[in-house]
C-alpha cells in the first residue's frame, strides 16, 4: 500500500501541474474573451450615440454621421469576427480546464479514500 500511495502521490502532482497549466491557459483566453466582448460593447454605445442625437440633422451632419456609423459599423464587423474565431478555442480550453481540475480532484479524492482504508484497517488489528 505504501508503495501506491507514492504512486498516487506522483500522479496527483501530475495532475495537478496539468490541471493548473490548464486553467493558465483557459485564463487566457477569458482575458481576451472578456476584453474583446467589452470592445464590442464600446463600439456598439458609440454607435448608438451617433444616432441619439435629438437636433434636427442638416444635410452635412447626416453625411458626416453617415461615414462615422460606415468606419464604426466596419470595425464592430472585424470585433465580431475576431471574437467568433477565438470562442470555439475558448471552448475548448475550458473543457479542458474543467477536465484536468476534475482529475486533479479525483486522485486527490483517491488518496484521501485509501487513507482513511488504511486508518480503518489498523484501527481494526488494533
Amino acid at each position: 500500500m505504501r508503495q501506491d500511495r507514492g504512486t498516487l502521490g506522483k500522479l496527483g502532482r501530475l495532475a495537478q501541474l496539468k490541471s493548473d497549466l490548464e486553467m493558465r491557459r483557459f485564463s487566457a483566453f477569458r482575458a481576451h474573451v472578456e476584453a474583446s466582448r467589452s470592445r464590442i460593447a464600446v463600439m456598439e454605445e458609440r454607435l448608438q450615440a451617433l444616432y441619439d442625437n435629438p437636433e434636427a440633422f442638416t444635410v452635412a451632419q447626416a453625411r458626416l454621421t453617415n461615414a462615422m456609423t460606415v468606419a464604426q459599423v466596419g470595425a464592430l464587423d472585424q470585433e465580431k469576427a475576431s471574437l467568433t474565431q477565438i470562442l470555439p478555442r475558448f471552448e475548448q480550453a475550458r473543457q479542458a480546464a474543467i477536465r484536468e481540475f476534475g482529475r486533479a480532484e479525483v486522485i486527490r479524492q483517491i488518496g484521501r479514500n485509501q487513507q482513511q482504508e488504511e486508518r480503518l484497517e489498523e484501527s481494526r488489528r488494533s
